[in-house]
């Protein structure tokens, strides 16, 4: 097995809101908003990581924290067996972890060039003389399907998939080993998401590349992921290759955003779709236990006692974070959980 180029142990990503002269004088603790709370995955060398959930369930926060794009609240990320947290000086990190990204049009500075944006990661790092920042500029932008011709064009010149051409030409600059691909293709329409995602792919194998790719659309994941991480309210609930992810969830959360996608399939068009009851918790006031037991189908009285670890689900490099996967805990005793909501409605998929 590949040995991890990426080990993330026990992230955590905590924003706190500013106190008031009320609160300090009451001695009131300020409120913290949970975005990442104890998050742990590996991404292997050559490998794609999909990085899957709802909005705001830490997705982004995660791969920006991991980068110190974000100041951990505690946790620990190894890049290539060094804590890149407690390094004093990221200079050569940065070289070897970039990122992609969401948005084409607010991520490019207008005022700058398409040239001067891929030229400035080698301009801060000053590598190579101004020729041969030139001659490199050219190659990237040739290399993602721009031409040389370009460079002098500024963002507002470009259309969304080139803009994010651009971006992808920045990151490969300095030649990295990792980069995070924070939705890359969302904000574009469909027949040019699958351009990006084609040179992305052709990109890894061409250079050996490493990503974490981060994105809620479960179709663009499957096509371009190795192994699957799935998110629930700050929390990793799920992970384990594509294939097993897709065709046997091992969590109710995975199983949920599963019936979620539409089915081309006329055979498909009377089946039975069991909607998730309630509302996603507030990540300032988290459920105890289970994060899911709230909403889960399933949940019983020891999912709002115990917080599940990842238990084998269908393989030893598949985990869930479920007591439904164990035979023997004590789930299988514990009578079911009452809750206050109504209970989910099915609905056919042609409904």
């Amino acid at each position: 097995m590949t040995d991890p180029l990426v080990r993330v142990e026990d992230l955590r990503k905590y924003y706190f809101e500013q106190d008031n002269l009320t609160d300090r004088l009451l001695g009131r603790e300020p409120e913290s908003v949970q975005a990442v709370d104890g998050v742990s995955f590996e991404v292997r060398e050559g490998e794609t990581l999909g990085l899957v959930g709802e909005s705001g369930c830490g997705k982004s926060t995660t791969g920006e924290t991991l980068l110190k794009l974000r100041e951990p609240t505690d946790g620990a990320m190894y890049f290539d067996g060094e804590n890149v947290f407690e390094m004093d000086d990221l200079t050569e990190f940065r070289e070897r972890a970039q990122v992609v990204f969401q948005d084409p049009f607010s991520s490019l500075d207008p005022r700058m060039t398409a040239g001067e944006i891929v030229r400035e990661p080698l301009d801060v790092h000053g590598i190579g003389t101004k020729a041969e920042r030139r001659e490199r500029v050219a190659e990237l932008m040739e290399r993602v399907g721009l031409s040389a011709g370009q460079v002098d064009r500024y963002p507002h010149e470009f259309s969304g998939g080139q803009r994010q051409r651009i971006g992808i030409a920045r990151a490969l600059a300095l030649e990295p080993d990792f980069i995070v691909c924070d939705e890359p293709v969302s904000a574009l329409d469909v027949s040019v998401q699958a351009q990006i995602l084609n040179l992305l792919e052709d990109l890894q194998e061409e250079f050996g590349l490493t990503y974490l790719f981060i994105a809620h659309d479960l179709s663009v994941v499957r096509h371009i992921s190795d192994r699957v991480a799935v998110m629930y309210l700050g929390e990793i609930v799920e992970v384990g290759p594509v294939d097993e992810i897709f065709e046997n969830p091992g969590h109710p959360y995975t199983e949920a955003l599963l019936e979620s996608v539409p089915r081309a399939d006329t055979s498909e068009q009377g089946r039975q779709v069991e909607t998730l009851s309630g509302d996603v918790p507030s990540p300032r006031d988290p459920p105890s236990g289970c994060r899911f037991h709230t909403r889960c189908p399933y949940a019983r009285e020891v999912c709002a006692r115990k917080d599940p670890d990842g238990y084998e689900a269908g393989g030893p490099d598949h985990r869930a974070a479920c007591f439904r996967r164990v035979e023997s805990h004590e789930y299988w005793e514990s009578p079911p959980l009452e809750t206050d909501d109504e209970p989910a409605t099915e609905q056919t998929a042609d409904d």
